[in-house]
């Protein structure tokens, strides 16, 4: 099978190209760097951009998009573009020639009030980002049957954004701050991986989810790696989002996605986001605790000395 990744140098391009050639498939992944050698089969593609002429291939796979609120918030004409015109420019010239579509889409086209939404329920969005995402889905939804979207909730990675500078502040003995009324249901890159691919392989046109088994607020997802380096959580302190910066329209009270489909293709099972965290931090947990161990040692000392 011939492969196209569309966004190949994004969060779950360079995987899941590994993951399709390891299965015997052929790959072209797009980037949009422009410096980026033609050796390893990749071609340039800006959605921003005049699309580039594409190869023939039997599944396209969109996995590029302008996913932060605020950045949709202010470029409105740019985020629509890259997530909406664009991939219906690509959806219709691809289905056109024959090819597959796989759209890779968000919780956030609901309104995140209920949780385990079917993959039946009709799109609510609140925020922009989902609003955008929800048209880009009718928009390829209604060239045919050739077209899958797969919704996911948050995907988290190691080494990189809010909790993993939250394990380096409580490391180095410093508190955080974290929003006990915005939740999230984290999974790996791998699992969305998993689920593309199968997609790819052996999945039907229609809606997909793939999710964590249930929501977790930020502030107990602190207080989890706060305990985890071994450290008191009353170092968490829990705030409200809308009354500490942000908008009612991002508040995601529930996230989490049923995922009968996928679970029927291929036997997935929600994974615990505690278990998630754990999997994903470990290692950054570790080397923190390795930090806070000299401090707290001190202080044991300096109380049984008292």
């Amino acid at each position: 099978m011939r492969c196209l990744i569309i966004g190949g140098d994004g969060t779950f391009g360079a995987e899941l190209a590994g993951a399709l050639r390891s299965h015997g498939h052929e790959v072209i992944a797009t980037t949009r760097r422009r410096a980026l050698p033609a050796v390893d089969g990749s071609l340039y593609l800006d959605l921003a951009e005049t699309l580039a002429i594409l190869p023939e291939v039997d599944v396209a796979i969109i996995c590029a998009a302008m996913a932060r609120f605020e950045d949709c918030r202010r470029h409105p004409d740019l985020a629509h573009r890259v997530n909406v015109a664009a991939p219906l420019e690509l959806g219709r010239t691809l289905t056109r020639a024959g090819s597959r579509v796989i759209l890779l889409s968000t919780s956030a086209v609901f309104d995140c009030r209920t949780p385990q939404v079917s993959e039946c329920e009709p799109p609510r969005p609140r925020s922009i980002y989902g609003r955008l995402k929800a048209e880009a889905e009718a928009g390829l939804l209604a060239l045919g049957p050739r077209v899958s979207v797969l919704r996911l909730t948050k995907v988290v990675r190691p080494n990189l954004g809010l909790l993993s500078d939250w394990i380096r502040t409580l490391g180095a003995g410093g508190g955080i701050r974290a929003f006990d009324d915005h939740r999230f249901a984290p999974l790996t890159v791998a699992h969305v991986v998993d689920a593309l691919v199968a997609l790819a392989e052996r999945g039907d046109g229609g809606i997909y989810h793939v999710s964590g088994a249930r929501d977790v607020s930020y502030a107990e997802a602190g207080r989890f790696l706060a305990r985890q380096i071994g450290l008191s959580d009353r170092l968490v302190q829990a705030l409200r989002g809308v009354e500490n910066g942000l908008l009612e329209d991002d508040l995601t009270p529930f996230t989490a996605l049923a995922t009968t489909r996928l679970s029927r293709l291929t036997g997935f099972v929600a994974p615990d986001p505690l278990d998630v965290l754990q999997a994903v931090y470990g290692p950054e947990i570790e080397q923190a605790r390795k930090m806070s161990a000299p401090r707290l040692a001190q202080m044991s000392d300096s109380k049984g000395s008292s």
